[in-house]
């Protein structure tokens, strides 16, 4: 057998002695390759964005859960929140109507993230140049919001802003632009 590429009435590899014309895989690397495997940060990014996913789609349902509930009994917890906030000389502002628009503002935000986040990261082997700025500007948008929340007084959300942070930045590395072909 002869390899691809290579004729077979041709002994020495060269036709007449003239080196065979390299494609584009020698002329950049083996990352443009067809079959070349995703690079290890870009692997990264995409089991770091199936686990964010996988966290926004069950946090949203949560949220839907908390919908469902009777307005009966959310007055009731709502009232004994507020018994307690009382005793602690605490207001609580919070009435039904406020709870569920912040409950439905939150099972959409998150379900938006879950879904994005999921659908991106099945598509990040598919070597176009549309998953790889999707990916950076999804990662993007949700590091902008993530920080305004942080800056907000939400200090637990430093921990994914450090995972945005880092999945923009394995993404804009020269190997994940390499493996896109954006070198």
């Amino acid at each position: 057998m002869f390899p691809p590429g290579q004729d077979p009435y041709d002994s020495d590899g060269h036709r007449d002695g003239v080196p065979p014309h390299p494609g584009p895989a020698h002329r950049t690397g083996p990352a443009l390759s067809p079959d070349a495997p995703l690079p290890r940060k870009v692997a990264t990014v995409r089991n770091l964005m199936f686990v964010g996913g996988a966290s926004g789609l069950a946090l949203a349902v949560l949220f839907v859960l908390g919908l469902s509930t009777p307005p009966e009994e959310m007055a009731l917890v709502l009232r004994e929140q507020a018994a307690i906030a009382e005793e602690q000389g605490v207001e609580f502002p919070f009435t039904i109507e406020a709870m569920r628009s912040a409950m439905t503002v939150m099972a959409a935000v998150t379900g938006a993230y879950g879904l994005l986040s999921t659908v991106l990261a099945t598509r990040i082997r598919t070597r176009t140049v549309g998953v790889f700025w999707g990916v950076v500007l999804f990662q993007t948008a949700a590091g902008a919001l993530l920080l305004w929340m942080l800056l907000a007084g939400d200090l637990l959300l430093a921990v994914p802003l450090g995972f945005a942070v880092f999945m923009v930045t394995a993404m804009l590395s020269r190997e994940g632009r390499a493996h896109y072909g954006l070198l």
